[in-house]
């Protein structure tokens, strides 16, 4: 499975930074006043961050124990290892289908709000009681989005260096 890309969240994130400012612009323009996040948005997507970077830990701790057990193998041939259980490996995807997820939703919401607190600071009048709130939920995206990238680390499978590779030449077309 390929990794997350980097210029497709960054194509979201300039999207929604364009979509949450031209909303603001929009709004103010026609008399509204510029949508402010409540607290709970912040504290959710948060909650999700942290959700999913523990839904990552058994991936983690499999990867981590059976690199141990390898290296013992290696120091010590004869030494008796018990070789780590693995996880599932549709539980394995099913993770890092999530961070995937949670990548591209905390670059929208953060494009978002990024575009918003754009808007306030540049409007005539600041209020500063309603900036707080976006701020919160845009560093929360940010969050998010990292949080996704480290978990989308922690399911990346190890390289085998001595394992059977695909020669150029003994490829065949399909």
């Amino acid at each position: 499975m390929k990794s997350i890309s980097i210029i497709g969240v960054a194509v979201w994130l300039a999207v929604s930074t364009a979509a949450g400012y031209g909303y603001s612009v929009w709004a103010i323009n026609s008399g509204r006043v510029i949508p402010v996040s409540g607290a709970t948005l912040a504290i959710s997507v948060i909650v999700v961050a942290v959700i999913l970077l523990s839904l990552a830990v058994p991936i983690w701790r499999y990867k981590r124990n059976l690199k141990k057990a390898t290296l013992a193998l290696e120091q010590n041939p004869t030494a008796k290892v018990v070789k780590p259980m693995p996880v599932d490996p549709f539980y394995a995807v099913r993770v890092l289908v999530l961070a995937k997820a949670g990548a591209v939703t905390a670059s929208m919401l953060g494009g978002w709000h990024i575009g918003v607190i754009i808007k306030q600071y540049t409007a005539p009048v600041v209020v500063e009681s309603s900036t707080g709130t976006n701020i919160a939920a845009g560093i929360a995206s940010l969050v998010l989005l990292a949080v996704s990238f480290i978990v989308e680390w922690m399911c990346r499978l190890p390289s085998d260096p001595k394992g059977p590779g695909v020669k150029k030449d003994s490829a065949v077309a399909a």
